[in-house]
């Protein structure tokens, strides 16, 4: 397919302004990973770009191709442009992968300036998308909000911590031209500050609440519990299914485990998990788009989330906005949204006795953990709205423009 670079005003028709007398602002959105491709920043992008296209802005997306996608489309009022880029999955990409798109962005990105006249550029992740920040404002003074998402602040993934020592002329240099940094949530945002020297501001992940809404009431006496998400070492899956195992002797509740996804360590989980006792209480299921996962959701008592770390996961937001409780690790993100003992149950690491204290509670106190499920969807519609989120953006990009 002809890849052809040129002026959003080829796909998006003029809007004439937002709400009130604000004008309409012109916003550049990159991000290596847009859908149908890459996880929760992706997810945050797609909502961010429609909310604030929706309230009459000019929103553009600067994202990777996949497959045979490539070039402009129009959708939901947003103009996405997909550049040639080597990624293969769409539920991970390599350091290889968001370096072909960091060079093809890089690329189209002048012309792009050139021809679209931007108040302002939102960059998701200081690396691999900041370094174009710093290229819209060097090539035509646009300046640029770069928003942290976890694995690109050091420390929070240990395994990335070498590169982070690589790049950390770079990344201070996105960094320091930047007109703001965002943290989606107070934990990264302190964990930010501690290794570099700069001011960050908190704006936190919202979850569509018209699409997440509760299923009707299970009646199956088979306990579900539901992960999804990437199969890889920071979401500690072999944990999981062996604290499942151990679940098994600690309660005659019959339950199922069920695991969304897709990531580098499937088949090795897949045979792990073979090896269990509880193994024919295992199901496998793919990467799936967001209309099977709320069926996940709908069909599930409980989610999952015993991570090693995280930045603010966007899938726990959608379980709670689908009215199910959440037992999570108690780490960075998990504890800002999780209530322990009101909407779900926080647990420690070190301490596989305080998760299996809160399976059997969810296996044998079924009423008090559908409150906890009704609590939690009540939460997020108070609190973590797209729309909320996106004039959150506005506001910082009106103060900085």
């Amino acid at each position: 397919m002809r890849q052809t670079i040129g002026s959003a005003e080829e796909t998006i028709e003029h809007f004439s302004g937002t709400c009130g007398c604000c004008k309409a602002m012109r916003i550049l959105l990159i991000n290596y990973e847009y859908p149908p491709i890459g996880g929760g920043a992706a997810t945050a992008s797609y909502h961010i770009a429609r909310q604030l296209a929706s309230m009459g802005h000019r929103m553009v997306v600067l994202t990777s191709g996949f497959s045979r996608r490539l070039g402009w489309e129009m959708e939901d009022g947003v103009s996405v442009f997909r550049c040639r880029a080597l990624r293969k999955k769409k539920a991970e990409s390599t350091p290889t992968e968001m370096v072909s798109f960091l060079l093809s962005a890089g690329f189209v990105l002048p012309r792009m300036l050139r021809q679209n006249a931007f108040d302002s550029t939102i960059a998701f992740f200081s690396i691999p998308c900041g370094p174009l920040g710093l290229i819209c404002k060097a090539l035509a003074r646009v300046p640029y909000v770069v928003s942290l998402r976890g694995a690109d602040v050091p420390g929070n993934e240990p395994s990335l911590d070498t590169m982070h020592r690589f790049l950390q002329p770079l990344r201070w240099t996105v960094l320091r031209n930047s007109q703001a940094i965002v943290a989606n949530s107070k934990g990264l945002k302190a964990l930010s500050e501690k290794k570099d020297p700069f001011p960050v501001v908190v704006i936190p992940n919202g979850v569509d609440t018209g699409y997440f809404f509760p299923g009707p009431t299970r009646k199956d006496p088979i306990a579900r519990f539901l992960f999804a998400g990437r199969f890889r070492e920071q979401k500690n899956l072999f944990f999981l299914l062996e604290q499942m195992n151990v679940l098994a002797s600690n309660t005659r509740t019959v339950f199922e485990l069920h695991l969304v996804g897709d990531g580098p360590l499937t088949e090795n989980l897949i045979r792990h998990g073979h090896s269990l006792s509880i193994r024919d209480r295992i199901h496998w299921h793919p990467w799936c788009d967001r209309d099977r996962l709320r069926d996940h959701f709908h069909h599930a008592d409980c989610f999952i989330l015993p991570s090693l770390y995280e930045g603010m996961p966007n899938v726990v937001l959608e379980a709670m906005a689908c009215g199910l409780p959440v037992i999570a690790s108690r780490v960075i993100g998990n504890e800002e949204l999780v209530r322990d003992g009101i909407t779900g149950f926080l647990f420690s690491l070190k301490d596989p006795g305080e998760l299996q204290r809160a399976l059997v509670a969810v296996l044998e106190r079924r009423e008090m953990t559908n409150l906890m499920g009704m609590t939690a969807r009540a939460r997020v519609e108070r609190s973590f709205s797209w729309q909320k989120v996106s004039m959150e953006y506005l506001q910082l990009l009106r103060s900085t423009s």
